[in-house]
């Protein structure tokens, strides 16, 4: 039986340790994409069965095609994002981009083995 996959888009290497973690604690494969287009790439070939995507840096604009062309290929796969408490127009384009669940940098570490948890089981 194949491992459940997490695919995440994440600079910041405290969030990739933690995450990377959770994931590990939850007996799933877990990648790293470094740039969108390997996000969307991997987003195919890979099958994972979720994505995590970090929209709190300055410049994640570029990030919203990606994140199209990922919901057009798989409708269903469950998207996070997260972003900063100060980051109301990047919550509302990652909902209108289709990202399923947008977390704050503070929510994301406590709320995001349960949301896994959740999506494994076959809940969005």
């Amino acid at each position: 039986m194949n491992k459940p996959c997490l695919l995440a888009f994440v600079d910041d290497l405290f969030f990739q340790s933690r995450i990377q973690g959770i994931a590990g604690g939850k007996r799933m494969d877990f990648y790293f994409a470094t740039q969108g287009e390997q996000l969307s790439q991997l987003a195919k070939t890979l099958a994972p069965s979720m994505i995590i995507i970090d929209l709190s840096g300055l410049d994640s604009e570029w990030l919203f095609k990606h994140i199209s062309e990922i919901r057009n290929t798989r409708p269903h796969l469950p998207i996070i994002a997260f972003i900063a408490h100060v980051q109301e127009a990047v919550r509302e384009r990652a909902e209108k981009y289709g990202c399923n669940y947008i977390f704050t940098k503070s929510e994301l570490l406590k709320k995001l083995p349960d949301r896994i948890e959740k999506i494994l089981r076959g809940g969005l």
